[in-house]
């Protein structure tokens, strides 16, 4: 692959990798470039302007910052595309001769106005429409609960500009079969790209049950406020824990004896967590493909509790233990809590397919 190169268009700075969609730009850009490709970087970004661990693996690195000026609500283009529009990023795409990918249907507003001689390729994160409606009816605050609607409307207008790529990169099978059906484009369905390589869970008894998740998002608060709901009736601990602190949430977990929250300052804390946990916790209100806290507890966890719409891989979902309800959930918790893991030849054999130096070959087979 040595000669080859790529421009990838990122929504948001991809390090540190600590969260969805920037975890799957980052170990990318990393299979990427260990692979031999040279990758020029350009990444919308807030106020996240580390770019340590991206420079081993890119030829340059240029950021654009949002313009999240109030101004950009009144407009028929989506707020998160009309906040990520650079004349700049135009420019500097056509300074390249090599294919574009950009990352999620977000950055390419500049899709409206240009036309690029280079094959032009989107990394489908979501079904960007159903994603912000999905968020809307896990919201609570009305203003917010109106606002995700809102866009939504617009992302599901918007979305024909994905006509004006020559490739749709799915990363669960629903989205792809969505895509493939809609869109004459070429559509590839690619796995996630996340940075685990080795199964990593100890056999025997872990000491606790664990949900980990970002808690500024409406689904992620539903969801462990669902299994508080079911913790409250069993005498088996819950850790619920997250980057953030919710404290409608942490005022909920202080009325049960069984069960608490932990606050992660980093990577490790969370690892530590996963490793002593004897059965991860998973839920969701909203599909959107495998998410990327299944991998984690699976490559490096014990037992796995999720719900359906946490995976969409049937593969991957064989792995785990799936309960719908609060009844069923409290039955399996019961059930797995009087089982010892056991590390299985399947596992490792399964989630092999999901390494990133694996994904990344499709990726590369699809663009040059």
């Amino acid at each position: 692959m040595h000669g080859k190169a790529i421009q990838i268009v990122s929504f948001d700075n991809p390090y540190p990798p600590n969260f969805g969609g920037v975890i799957d730009v980052f170990y990318k850009i990393k299979a990427l470039s260990q692979l031999g490709v040279k990758v020029y970087l350009h990444a919308y970004y807030d106020d996240r302007t580390d770019v340590s661990g991206l420079k081993p693996y890119c030829e340059s690195i240029t950021f654009y910052k949002r313009n999240k000026s109030f101004i950009k609500f009144i407009s028929i283009l989506p707020y998160a595309v009309n906040t990520r529009l650079s004349k700049d990023l135009v420019f500097n795409l056509k300074k390249q001769n090599a294919p574009i990918l950009f990352e999620t249907i977000k950055t390419t507003g500049i899709l409206k106005n240009n036309v690029f001689r280079n094959k032009v390729a989107v990394r489908c994160h979501n079904i960007e429409h159903n994603y912000s409606w999905g968020l809307g009816y896990s919201e609570t605050n009305l203003i917010k609960k109106i606002a995700f609607f809102i866009e939504g409307l617009k992302f599901k207008r918007f979305e024909p500009i994905l006509e004006k790529a020559d490739v749709l990169f799915s990363l669960s099978i629903d989205e792809f079969e969505y895509y493939s059906a809609n869109f004459k484009n070429e559509s590839v369905f690619l796995p996630v790209f996340q940075g685990n390589t080795e199964v990593l869970g100890e056999d025997g008894f872990g000491k606790y049950a664990l949900y980990h998740g970002d808690l500024t998002t409406s689904d992620n608060v539903k969801s462990a406020l669902f299994l508080i709901n079911v913790f409250k009736e069993l005498s088996h601990p819950l850790i619920i824990a997250s980057s953030v602190s919710n404290k409608m949430l942490v005022k909920e977990v202080s009325n049960y004896k069984n069960i608490s929250f932990k606050l992660i300052n980093a990577e490790h804390d969370l690892d530590s967590l996963i490793k002593k946990a004897h059965v991860n916790t998973l839920f969701s209100y909203q599909k959107s493909g495998t998410k990327l806290k299944v991998f984690n507890a699976l490559y490096k966890g014990k037992h796995c509790i999720v719900n359906n719409k946490m995976i969409d891989e049937i593969s991957v979902l064989r792995l785990c233990e799936v309960a719908e309800s609060k009844a069923q959930y409290k039955d399996v918790v019961n059930k797995i809590f009087k089982t010892p893991y056991t590390k299985t030849e399947n596992r490792i054999s399964v989630l092999k397919n999901y390494n990133a130096s694996i994904v990344v070959r499709e990726l590369v087979s699809t663009l040059f």
